[in-house]
């Protein structure tokens, strides 16, 4: 059995550098951001592959 791990809002915020709870979720819905997952008891979860997925997506800058 392969378990994926789950990331929360912190560790997402941490992996993205992203510095805000409401900048995740503002980009959640217009869709511009990999949706969570509901694991029950009100627990919110991102699949660690979605994050990596969105960040590699990502365009380079160059300067």
């Amino acid at each position: 059995m392969i378990e994926a791990e789950l990331l929360t809002c912190q560790d997402v915020m941490r992996l993205t550098s992203i510095r805000s709870r409401t900048t995740v979720w503002r980009r959640v819905r217009k869709g511009d951001f990999p949706s969570p997952i509901d694991i029950g008891n009100g627990r919110i979860r991102w699949r660690t592959s979605d994050i990596t997925d969105w960040i590699e997506a990502r365009p380079e800058r160059r300067y």
